[in-house]
């Protein structure tokens, strides 16, 4: 009859289980945990007093009974008081520590009431008894990740991995965290057997492209992303990445191409086409760059970066005067911007006009640009000018790349002022 009444339960059917456990306690009234599901049954229907009747008298039979602690942690679920829940699951747990399901369900409980350093503390409490259980190892793994306990983390997923190599979901977290050390080899092998998993197999592909770009591996992260396209032709953030690596692999052609399709599957985003104008005018293709600009300018009007690509336009065309009146319109709105700066500074340089050029450099550093050719221009600038701040400016080249060209450059400076 219990069996029976347990079916009825699985099955929804409510009505015929309280029948058939009524019946059962007619037979035998002491029977705490036909109490308990009898119990169970009412809490489904909103009979908590009478729920909680059967549960204490439970209780009175069999003192420290898991069960009768898990229905009233039910019972207060139901009536929405989290904090009795939590206390009755957790009195389940320590009533029957042997059964790791019980303290699992806490943890997970506690997880999702956003209490993240009790969940730990319970999977590692059932690591204590069972240290290979998968579930609470990769919910642990989970849950450090989210505390930025990264190496905690890999070695859950690591465990797990160790017990079961086919664990795809454990690859892709532990290849995860690795990305997120920069240790981008690790992470790309993880990726790859994740992406075994059909779920996670363009996340992985995705993010194992993300690693070859990281390495400078541009064919690897190329080859990877079109891989991805070819499932999802217009995917933005695939065709984004694969205009990025065009552009690291001074791939510019092939990079135009790819912005040009960008411009095409998500027009309402502007930074595409400040992408594509700014590669044009670097390709000389100034014609199609103000077509660009003008499409940029007709669908978001004002746009700030646009004009400052425009300024750039109009100083390869030669124009130097609409140059300098379009980047110091691009400054009345962004007076921070040290792109502008920059091409204010490259303006001057053509014009031979050296302390103007000097000013718009030293103004790009004040604004946190951080280019070792800047500070070797401004150096040379400052030290032909008698300043005395040239011999800082190219300390700082050497610090900001110490095997450049440039820091061999301004070494040559700081020994001939010693001497």
């Amino acid at each position: 009859m219990q069996r029976l009444s347990r079916l009825y339960l699985r099955n929804g059917d409510n009505k015929s289980a309280e029948a058939v456990i009524e019946r059962i306690l007619k037979i035998d009234p002491d029977n705490a945990q036909v109490m308990v599901e009898f119990a169970d049954c009412l809490i489904r229907r909103g009979a908590y007093e009478e729920a909680a009747y059967n549960i204490e008298r439970a209780l009175e039979l069999r003192p420290g009974m898991s069960s009768a602690f898990i229905a009233m942690a039910r019972l207060h679920e139901a009536q929405g008081c989290v904090e009795k829940q939590v206390s009755f699951m957790m009195r389940a747990a320590n009533a029957a520590p042997e059964k790791i399901e019980v303290r699992l369900a806490l943890a997970e409980m506690l997880k999702r009431y956003g209490d993240f350093n009790g969940a730990v503390g319970q999977y590692r409490q059932i690591l204590e008894i069972q240290p290979d259980l998968e579930a609470a190892l990769f919910s642990l793994g989970t849950m450090l990740l989210r505390q930025d306990d990264l190496n905690g983390a890999m070695n859950s997923f690591r465990q797990i991995i160790r017990n079961n190599p086919g664990a795809f979901d454990a690859h892709f977290n532990l290849a995860s965290g690795l990305f997120r050390q920069s240790k981008f080899v690790m992470a790309a092998n993880h990726f790859r057997v994740a992406q075994r998993k059909p779920e996670l197999a363009q996340r992985s592909l995705y993010l194992m492209a993300q690693c070859y770009f990281k390495q400078r591996d541009y064919d690897s992260a190329i080859v990877t992303l079109e891989k991805l396209l070819q499932l999802d032709e217009n995917n933005v953030s695939y065709l984004k990445s694969l205009a990025e690596i065009y552009e690291a692999a001074d791939e510019l052609d092939m990079a135009r191409e790819v912005y040009r399709r960008l411009t095409s599957v998500a027009p309402e985003r502007p930074e595409f086409l400040v992408r594509l104008a700014s590669i044009m005018i670097t390709l000389d293709d100034f014609e199609r760059a103000e077509k660009t600009l003008d499409t940029l300018f007709r669908l978001h009007p004002g746009h700030v970066e646009g004009h400052r690509i425009l300024g750039d336009l109009y100083a390869r065309r030669g124009d130097h005067r609409s140059a300098i009146e379009e980047y110091r319109r691009t400054l009345m709105i962004n007076e921070n911007n040290a792109q502008v700066f920059l091409g204010l500074a490259r303006v001057y340089r053509a014009l031979n006009s050296a302390e103007e050029e000097q000013q718009a450099l030293k103004r790009a550093v004040e604004v946190g640009c951080e280019d070792p050719e800047l500070f070797l221009r401004l150096g040379q600038l400052e030290r032909t000018m008698k300043l005395p701040a040239s011999l800082d400016r190219f300390r700082r080249v050497s610090e900001l790349a110490p095997d450049s060209d440039f820091a061999k450059e301004a070494e040559y400076y700081i020994r001939h002022k010693a001497a």
